[in-house]
């Protein structure tokens, strides 16, 4: 099937792929979507690996489940991820579920193109409506993670450094030595595009204009928290 085949011309339903190491949470997850959202078909695979063996096309509509463990990042997973990020497509929409409720984790994968981040520990009612949420072209994130990354804000205020992530600030302490964006992608095993992004939210957050002002308010801020 070819990826981004009109339903009118293939006369298929638009699709919904789970992603999901573990065959009960899947099994589980399958058998409810396809009673909750029955004009979608419901197809699952056990991991990334198994779904791009499978060669599966996409279409307009169609929803990518993928169970994400943000302690597989070193482990080839972000890679993973990113393949298959660049082959759904852009009318394709990706949901993560994950154990971590890490404001920061969140963050950056809706940075880099998830449309909604579902928490493990919500309800399966809450999160087959996030996914419906998400078919119909909204972001979800959970209010609990947006209220303790609020907090967590608050009481690091004081701090400048505390309104980045830890990728954001691995990226600005390449960025202070000066390294090139294929460079800092390399080290840190990131896709350069990803990269561009965060040097993108860095510059946005400190209100530089270019990478050398980046650095120079970066290092700035460390200075005064010495003082």
């Amino acid at each position: 099937m070819d990826a981004f085949q009109p339903e009118e011309e293939t006369g298929l339903k638009p699709a919904i792929a789970i992603i999901e190491p573990r065959q009960l949470v899947r099994e589980c997850l399958r058998n409810c979507l396809a009673e909750a959202i029955p004009d979608h078909d419901v197809v699952t695979f056990a991991s990334i690996d198994e779904w791009e063996r499978g060669k599966v096309g996409h279409r307009d509509g169609d929803l990518v489940v993928l169970y994400y463990d943000p302690r597989e990042a070193g482990r080839g997973a972000a890679q993973r991820e990113a393949a298959l990020r660049s082959r759904i497509g852009p009318n394709t929409s990706l949901v993560l579920l994950c154990d971590s409720e890490d404001p920061s984790e969140i963050v950056e994968r809706l940075n880099e193109g998830a449309r909604g981040y579902i928490p493990t520990n919500v309800s399966l009612k809450v999160a087959i409506e996030a996914m419906r949420l998400v078919r119909a072209g909204g972001v979800f994130v959970p209010a609990s993670c947006l209220l303790q990354r609020r907090g967590a804000e608050e009481a690091g205020s004081a701090d400048p450094r505390s309104q980045f992530t830890p990728r954001q600030t691995a990226v600005l302490e390449q960025l202070q030595k000066g390294k090139a964006n294929k460079i800092i992608a390399f080290e840190l095993n990131m896709k350069e595009s990803t990269v561009k992004v965060h040097v993108r939210n860095i510059m946005r957050k400190v209100g530089a204009t270019n990478r050398t002002e980046v650095a120079i308010r970066a290092f700035e801020s460390r200075s005064d928290m010495k003082l």
